[in-house]
């Protein structure tokens, strides 16, 4: 399989007022490093493009919190990020930045285009104003209450827990971030980029694109839900100083709002890779353009950042794949710098455990379908059992009985039939490895590459050479040069996820470093290996607890309770038999951010005609399990009764009237449940252990938390038959 035309790879561009944890580096950067290098390696004309993003409120705070300008917190920044990817080994065309004179340009051109040809208006409008400091607040001066979730903290124009985008006004109990008073609402005029305006060429490019680029079907329902709520127009202006001006007569004192300018950022900083830009931005039947970034973007890369190119009129590169992550959290919970809580790159830089580890990890829990879980359990195991006991063993015990038998020379090749079968399935596990890469399968590639390292310390243990040295000597040569070969081969393939161990590796067979194209082909008679020596050591319980210690933080511990919960209304859009487990189904479940994947045992409760179509409570928080081999990326709550008016609408003839759903039916599709009267505050990841703590049942038809009703922006959950009851 191979790709034509250019490939041109973005990374989501940081922000510059922090330094990245750990999710923030498999979200975008590693991945996109392992796609193009992978595309190195096939030859493929490529480049990969990132830097950080450097304009707008966030960067202004921070300026103000440390009591420096906007310009020395990004250069601080700017060196941060840079130096910690350099140590993780990403492999940028250019890392760059968006406080360029390239940047502003590029940016205002593309904004007069879009002026030019009618899609930007003007309007009046109401806006935070902070009576105390005397000026307009911008999205990130402001935080309260977010009116769909009811969760804390949310900021004026998006509330980072539910995902929604929200619009001036709309905050509950907003605060200033200045002066911590209530701001007031006052008028003032904004420029608006006219979505509605392209929607209809939107929607016929994402049904096609999305098709010829394979988009994950998440990330075709969320841009599909947009386009199903109707596209709005958008402030592309704020009062701010730190940003792009607006060339226009009237806005000398506004600038442009980030996220106008920022994906702009990705042709701006390959202008300033090479002159030669618009042969990559420009030229949309010769270039693929693949972008990498966490779920919480996906709307501005699928729906606004195309809308706003598409509006000028001009050829632009548009998207071809996007690369998504769900999110990445810290034993149970969410990474903190504030409260040392959690692993960041420079806490990973100063670990004493090399970058290849680090990255191996990362890539090989890659939240690419749910939320994942960073432990320092998993991490050890991954390491010694993984890393160590199948790649560093294979190379090791080859390379050194190579040394020790046959000084270091690769014997001559004389496959056997055995071997010829071996090095064909082989030759299969490479061809299927190629395929998940070109389509960007990056996990599922890693995993196979780990099954061809175990299939040739399978090959080694079957032969035995140790035994055959000493009575066939020509076979345990044959044996040995094929190990060889897989050694080298195996270089290639991790190459791209293991750069420094595939150089290591490399460096001991005394080989230049290999590309695809080299895969398969047999090291010659005779060639000399340099001088072996392990690839990885062992990670000791003692150092990962001393790690652990660490970046524990200072938090107390509590009991779970129901705010650490995160109920919300989907719909089941399929339900299906699970393969393994006649009592379990397969639901297909529609919530606020995209479709997840249910498994729940209510076979013998409801038929699966029964399920379908209905709104449900799923707890959308718990950690995703694996139940008889099929992943469940949450629960769907139901009561079991102990008390019952039978027969519920289950009509599946076993055990009627014990279990019944908790349906929604006058519920919106993301709405969450609360107590009622009260906030969210939800944790990032809850165990299964920790949900069986959170007491929830059903008294007198009524669901109840500690005896306060749970509800939806919309109803009361009641049930219909169930009047005692457990829920869970």
């Amino acid at each position: 399989m191979n790709m034509t035309g250019r490939i041109l790879i973005t990374s989501a561009l940081p922000y510059v007022n922090n330094v990245p944890h750990l999710g923030n580096i498999i979200g975008c950067v590693l991945s996109a490093d392992v796609f193009a290098r992978y595309c190195r390696s096939r030859g493929y004309d490529s480049i990969f493009v990132c830097g950080t993003d450097e304009y707008g409120t966030a960067t202004e705070i921070k300026a103000l919190e440390e009591g420096v300008s906007p310009k020395e917190i990004c250069d601080k920044y700017y060196r941060i990020h840079k130096d910690i990817y350099a140590w993780f080994g990403i492999r940028f065309d250019i890392f760059g930045r968006t406080s360029t004179e390239k940047h502003t340009r590029i940016t205002q051109d593309i904004f007069l285009e879009l002026h030019r040809n009618s899609h930007v208006v003007e309007e009046e409008i109401e806006q935070f104003y902070d009576e105390k400091a005397c000026m307009f607040l911008a999205d990130r001066y402001v935080e309260g209450t977010c009116p769909f979730c009811r969760s804390e903290g949310a900021r004026s124009d998006q509330c980072d827990r539910c995902g929604k985008l929200l619009h001036q006004g709309e905050l509950l109990d907003p605060v200033s971030k200045v002066t911590k008073t209530k701001p007031v609402m006052r008028k003032t005029k904004h420029l608006f980029i006219n979505l509605p305006g392209i929607e209809k060429e939107l929607g016929e490019w994402i049904g096609k694109a999305s098709v010829e680029g394979f988009w994950s079907q998440n990330s075709i329902n969320i841009a599909n839900a947009w386009l199903r709520e109707g596209l709005r127009k958008r402030a592309i202006t704020r009062d701010l100083k730190w940003g792009v001006p607006v060339p226009l007569p009237g806005y000398e004192n506004k600038v442009f709002y980030v996220w106008f300018d920022a994906p702009i950022g990705y042709i701006s900083i390959t202008a300033n890779l090479t002159e030669s830009w618009k042969d990559w931005w420009m030229n949309p039947g010769k270039v693929k353009l693949f972008q990498f970034m966490g779920k919480d973007n996906v709307p501005f890369h699928t729906v606004i950042f195309p809308s706003t190119l598409m509006g000028t009129k001009q050829p632009w590169t548009l998207l071809h794949h996007i690369s998504t992550t769900e999110f990445l959290n810290y034993e149970g919970g969410k990474f903190s710098k504030s409260r040392n809580v959690g692993v960041f790159g420079d806490d990973a830089m100063n670990s004493g455990i090399p970058s290849d580890v680090w990255r191996y990890y990362l890539l090989s829990n890659r939240p690419e379908q749910a939320d994942t879980m960073f432990t320092w359990e998993d991490f050890m195991e991954k390491n010694n059992n993984e890393l160590l006991a199948n790649l560093g063993n294979l190379a090791n015990r080859t390379l050194v009985f190579l040394k020790n038998n046959f000084d270091g020379a690769v014997p001559a090749r004389s496959d056997s039939e055995t071997d010829k079968e071996f090095l064909a399935g082989q030759a299969a596990l490479v061809s299927q490895i190629t395929q998940d890469l070109e389509k960007v399968k990056l996990k599922d590639a890693l995993h196979k590459i780990m099954s061809y390292s175990k299939n040739a310390n399978k090959y080694f243990q079957d032969n035995k050479p140790w035994e055959l040295v000493k009575k066939d000597r020509e076979r345990a040569g044959a044996v040995l040069a094929v190990l060889a070969m897989q050694i080298k081969d195996l270089a290639i393939l991790i190459e791209p996820y293991l750069p420094a161990t595939s150089a290591e590796m490399s460096r001991q067979l005394d080989l230049a470093p290999g590309r695809w194209d080299d895969l398969a082909k047999p090291l010659p008679a005779g060639h000399a290996i340099a001088e072996p020596k392990t690839l990885f050591r062992r990670i000791e319980p003692k150092e990962i607890q001393a790690l652990r210690d660490k970046f524990a933080g200072k938090k107390g511990a509590s009991a779970p309770a129901f705010k650490d919960l995160d109920l919300e209304v989907g719909q089941i859009m399929s339900v299906e038999k699970h393969p393994d487990a006649e009592k379990l189904f397969v639901e297909k479940v529609m919530l606020g951010d995209g479709e997840r994947q249910i498994v729940s045992g209510l076979v013998g409760h409801y038929l699966a005609e029964e399920l379908v179509g209905k709104k449900v409570i799923i707890v959308r928080n718990l950690a995703a399990a694996k139940l008889r081999g099929v992943e469940s990326q949450g629960m769907l709550l139901a009561a079991e009764g102990h008390e019952t008016v039978p027969p519920h609408e289950g009509k599946a003839g076993l055990e009627t009237g014990a279990v019944e759903v908790i349906f929604a039916p006058s519920s919106k599709v993301g709405q969450k449940v609360l107590r009622k009267g009260e906030r969210s505050g939800p944790k990032e990841i809850l165990t299964i252990a920790e949900f069986r703590k959170i007491k929830i049942e059903v008294k007198d038809f009524a669901v109840v938390s500690e005896d306060k009703a749970l509800a939806t922006g919309s109803e009361e959950l009641r049930m219909k038959n169930v009047k005692e009851g457990t829920v869970g």
